[in-house]
C-alpha cells in the first residue's frame, strides 16, 4: 500500500519541521513537500500531487482561505485540512463553504489531527462540534488576553498547564521547543503576577479558561 502523501503549507517554520517530523516516524506517510505562503504552495502542487494538504489559515501573500478557494477551484480531489488558532463558527463554516475536508485546531492533540486525517481520506468531513459555544469561548477568551496582555499561546499553554502537562509534553503537544515553552510560562507568571503552577491553575480556574 502506498504512503499517503501530505503536504504542508504554514508560515511558522517550526510548526512545518516540528509535523514533518512527526510524520516521518509513523508508518503509511510521506512528507512531499512545504511551504510558507500561499503562492509557493499552489507553484508546488502544479508539480507534486499529494493526497492531503495541511493548510494554515493566517499566511502572507495569499492567505488560507484564498489558498483553499484556488486549490478547490483546480484540484477539486485534493482533501484539504485547515490548522488554524482560530476557533471562530464563521471561519469554520467559510472554510466549508469553500470546500475545506476538514478543520483542526492547533492547539488540539495529534491524536485529534491523524483522526481529521484519517476521516476525510474515507469521504467523510472533519469540522469541530458545537460550533456556537466554540465562539461564545472565543469570544470569552479573547476579552481575558486584552485585560491580561496574553497572547493566544500563552493561554493555550496555561490550559494544558491545567490538564497537569509538563513543559516537554506541552512541547511535543504544539510543536515547540521545550526552551520555548519555559519562557512562556516564566512570562505568563510574570504578566499575572504568580508565583508557581499550582497558583497559575487556581488562578486559571477561577477565571474560567482551565
Amino acid at each position: 500500500m502506498e504512503n499517503l502523501k501530505i503536504f504542508i503549507a504554514d508560515d511558522h517554520q517550526i510548526l512545518i519541521d516540528g509535523l514533518t517530523s512527526f510524520f516521518n516516524e509513523l508508518d503509511g506517510f510521506e512528507v512531499i513537500g512545504h511551504a510558507n505562503d500561499g503562492l509557493i504552495l499552489l507553484q508546488e502542487i502544479a508539480t507534486k500531487t499529494p493526497d492531503i494538504v495541511l493548510l494554515d489559515l493566517n499566511m502572507p501573500k495569499l492567505d488560507g482561505m484564498a489558498t483553499l478557494k484556488k486549490l478547490k477551484d483546480n484540484y477539486p480531489n485534493i482533501k484539504v485540512i485547515i490548522l488554524s488558532n482560530y476557533h471562530q463558527s464563521q471561519l469554520i463554516k467559510e472554510a466549508k463553504a469553500l470546500g475545506a475536508n476538514g478543520y483542526v485546531l492547533k492547539n488540539g492533540s495529534k491524536s485529534d489531527l491523524l483522526s481529521a486525517i484519517e476521516t476525510v481520506q474515507t469521504g467523510k468531513f472533519y469540522f469541530p462540534e458545537e460550533e456556537s459555544k466554540i465562539e461564545n469561548q472565543s469570544l470569552f477568551t479573547d476579552e481575558f488576553m486584552k485585560k491580561h496582555q496574553l497572547t493566544k499561546r500563552e493561554v493555550e499553554i496555561i490550559r494544558l498547564v491545567c490538564k497537569e502537562l509538563n513543559s516537554k509534553e506541552i512541547a511535543d503537544k504544539l510543536f515547540i521547543a521545550e526552551f520555548t515553552v519555559t519562557t512562556h510560562r516564566r512570562n505568563i507568571l510574570s504578566k499575572l503576577e504568580i508565583k508557581n503552577t499550582p497558583a497559575l491553575i487556581n488562578f486559571a480556574k477561577q477565571n474560567g479558561i482551565a
